[in-house]
């Protein structure tokens, strides 16, 4: 449906703001629920777990459901709400997005986010841009194992300021331990060691879901280090199905502008740089020349060509070399005829 329909570029008029936040405070119960149930219930496969669950007898074809089932839902809408909470300014929906961010493996995911990420987009030291010509599959492990190195060099960067050692308990890393530990032991307790594994496996699909959508917020796009952040420094993906699915996450530079606005109080930016849904880029990106053909190389031209400044072009056709990608700025320009 969201590439069916035409893009949403509604902006959202919330009277009551509270009945916008009840899904995000809504959802971790839930999400607790979920993988409470699922524990329980390979607990009943593997011969450990309750015995009068409802449901009855679990099979092997059930069990592949039940992974598949809970890392979609670790990715989406989980992803979407942790992200806006964890840019929350209160202790509590940051508490929650750790929580949430655990059953996708990466509970200090806000730790380099908000201090990395939100700072060197487009840059080349921002783990979350992809490069050009760089594909989803190298993309999933760039991000997971950027976001990782972040939270904990940013975490002992933050102790290393006030004069901490690194083995402070304030040190965030004991938080990411911590969570993924319980997440762990709980599971042993429901379905003992093919428990453990059984939600490893869904928590890395979750990983690679989260990463896959993120692949999509900032490819091939360049920005001079040090520069302000602007209109065209982040793919939108304005569809009317992706956008209140994912929390408005897809109207994205306008989240860059400034991340303490609310997901209903951002407003779409037409004027910026579009992509099409999502959803038809996921599907396209699992096929790498499919996604550089029809979608990647066509909108990437077009950003060169009207948003890039004169610093951009240059960082732009050294990273179509670099990716073996056709010199259009050069091309275009030497097809033009020289001035009377």
């Amino acid at each position: 449906m969201d590439i069916a329909l035409p893009a949403d570029h509604k902006v959202r008029n919330v009277r009551v703001p509270v009945l916008a936040e009840i899904p995000l405070y809504l959802h971790l119960p839930l999400l607790l629920g979920l993988w409470t149930l699922f524990g329980l219930r390979l607990g009943n496969w593997v011969g450990s777990g309750v015995p009068t669950l409802p449901g009855g007898p679990v099979t092997g074809w059930q069990v592949v459901g039940m992974v598949l089932s809970v890392a979609w839902i670790g990715a989406v809408p989980n992803v979407p709400v942790f992200h806006e909470l964890m840019h929350r300014r209160q202790l509590l929906p940051r508490a929650m997005a750790k929580v949430c961010a655990t059953v996708f493996l990466d509970p200090n995911r806000d730790v380099g986010h908000k201090l990395t990420h939100h700072l060197d987009l487009c840059t080349p030291v921002d783990s979350d841009t992809p490069k050009r010509g760089q594909t989803i599959y190298a993309f999933v492990w760039q991000a997971s194992y950027g976001a990782w190195k972040d939270g904990v060099v940013t975490s002992v960067n933050s102790l290393r300021k006030r004069d901490y050692s690194v083995f402070h308990w304030k040190n965030e890393v004991y938080i990411q331990i911590a969570l993924l530990v319980l997440l762990a032991a709980l599971m042993y307790l429901a379905a003992g060691l093919v428990g453990v594994g059984v939600a490893a496996v869904a928590m890395v699909i979750s990983k690679i879901l989260a990463e896959g959508f993120n692949y999509f917020q900032h490819y091939g796009m360049v920005r001079v280090p040090g520069t302000p952040i602007r209109l065209h420094h982040a793919w939108n993906h304005l569809g009317a199905i992706i956008r209140p699915l994912g929390m408005e996450i897809t109207n994205h530079i306008e989240h860059h502008f400034d991340s303490k606005h609310k997901f209903f109080e951002l407003t779409p930016r037409t004027d910026g740089a579009q992509m099409p849904s999502a959803f038809l880029c996921f599907v396209c990106a699992l096929v790498p020349p499919v996604w550089e053909e029809a979608i990647a190389k066509p909108r990437l031209q077009h950003w060169d060509n009207t948003f890039a400044t004169p610093a951009e072009k240059e960082l732009a056709m050294s990273s179509n070399r670099a990716a073996g990608w056709p010199q259009w700025l050069e091309d275009e320009s030497a097809a033009r005829p020289a001035a009377l």
